[in-house]
């Protein structure tokens, strides 16, 4: 497997100048006894990636294994600011490196320079790191403190494209990430949080293309200027899908296309009772008539013309975004990165970073050997790869050509055995290769 090579190549780059570079910067090893910078990485990264909650026993057992038997004390007093500081500048060096297959996965990604979800997920931190990360003070991402990861998941590499740290209080709209310049022809594909009529329009004019919900109140002008009521006007269309040009915003009039279908009743209802629990939550009313019944629709815009996308294709891709909000599980589920545990603050850090680390490199290990598999358990494979981390570390150790025999082994491993379990539905992969597949009542 060709992809094998880039993600040996990652991980050597990782746990060699990258950890080199972080270890000087935080001066975690001023005189080397048992530690290397090497071993120390390894134990902690690769340490929290076989056990999320592991003791500083079974960390002293990795460390062994790296080469470096060590006692179980030793591992506690190496739980210090400065590891600390090591573990993050590892992190922030760590995310630039993307890891991603050329293998084509499915025609119509093909048909863009690249596919690219953009979310955001936020974890809580200490009261201690307000400093540096203030939180929001809400109930997502709660406390004084907290972390917000600004992520791009590449859907035709299964690439992380980026992942910026942010503060807990900052919001999706404003994030730096609005204002990044992609590859012509790149397709960004966000929820409601990014929405921003001037941000779609400064894509569209460097020959981007944008694909999001319609965010509830926008104007919107037919071709020939004049507002509609968009609920009314939907209502009076016909068809499956709704799917024509507009004129987005009554200031900024970007000419874009709109695609609409109505809900089931079920699926309707379900969104208004979230948005009714919302409501009452932040603001402790109901929701408008009006917004509730924007609930029977799912309305889309983007710049991508019709003979590039059609509307059932089109409803695909966005519900493809969904890959991200499975990776965010994953890193809290499986991974705990949003878990405060340890007798001090330092040691909740050092374990955020550790499992953030180690959840990337899952992720390339996961990207590595079963990205795009449409009959592969992304949970299983991650299960697996924890089963691997033994064999990881003597990979490492050793050459390269070693490391590519200990994936290729991986790799294996998962394609006998980290099969999805039988659904009655078809996965992400298998409706971006035939979206005729899609189980869609439209009413």
């Amino acid at each position: 497997m060709a992809i094998l090579g880039p993600v040996a190549a990652a991980l050597k780059r990782l746990f060699g100048p990258l950890t080199e570079e972080a270890a000087q910067d935080s001066q975690v090893i001023v005189r080397q006894r048992k530690f290397t910078p090497w071993s120390l990485a390894q134990t902690f990264v690769l340490g929290f990636l076989r056990n999320p909650v592991a003791s500083d026993e079974e960390l002293a057992q990795v460390a062994a294994q790296c080469g470096t038997p060590v006692t179980t004390q030793a591992v506690d007093q190496r739980q210090t600011p400065a590891l600390v500081k090591f573990l993050e500048g590892l992190f922030r060096r760590a995310i630039p490196l993307v890891v991603g297959t050329e293998r084509v996965l499915a025609k119509i990604l093909e048909r863009f320079t690249d596919v690219v979800v953009l979310d955001s997920s936020t974890i809580s931190l200490p009261d201690g790191m307000a400093e540096q990360f203030r939180g929001c003070g809400g109930s997502y991402g709660s406390g004084a403190a907290a972390m917000k990861l600004q992520t791009e998941l590449s859907l035709r590499t299964g690439a992380l494209s980026h992942v910026e740290v942010e503060s807990g209080r900052s919001t999706d709209n404003a994030t730096s990430r609005q204002q990044v310049h992609r590859a012509k022809g790149t397709l960004r594909i966000t929820d409601l949080g990014y929405f921003t009529v001037a941000v779609f329009a400064a894509m569209a004019a460097r020959g981007e293309y944008f694909l999001s919900r319609l965010q509830f109140g926008t104007g919107v002008l037919l071709p020939d200027g004049g507002a509609v009521n968009v609920l009314k006007w939907l209502a009076t269309q016909s068809g499956p899908f709704v799917d024509c040009s507009i004129l987005l915003g009554l200031e900024d009039r970007l000419a874009c296309r709109l695609i609409a279908w109505r809900l089931p009743p079920e699926q309707a209802n379900r969104r208004r009772q979230k948005l009714r629990e919302e409501h009452k939550r932040k603001w402790n009313k109901e929701p408008t008539k009006e917004r509730l019944a924007w609930c029977d629709w799912t309305i889309l815009v983007t710049n991508v013309a019709d003979e590039l996308l059609t509307p059932k294709e089109t409803a695909v891709l966005y519900r493809a975004r969904w890959q991200v909000e499975l990776l965010f599980k994953r890193w809290k589920s499986q991974g705990r990165v949003a878990e405060l545990d340890g007798s001090t603050e330092v040691r909740q850090m050092i374990r955020v970073w550790g499992r953030l680390l180690a959840v990337v490199v899952q992720h390339w290990l996961m990207v590595g050997t079963a990205w795009g598999n449409p009959t592969a358990s992304t949970v299983k494979v991650c299960e697996a790869i924890r089963l691997f981390v033994g064999r990881l570390l003597n990979g490492l150790s050793r050459s390269l050509e070693e490391l590519l025999c200990t994936l290729g082994d991986l790799a294996q491993v998962v394609s006998k055995t980290c099969k999805r379990n039988k659904r009655r539905k078809p996965g992400t992969f298998e409706l971006l290769n035939n979206v005729d597949l899609l189980d869609f009542r439209l009413t």
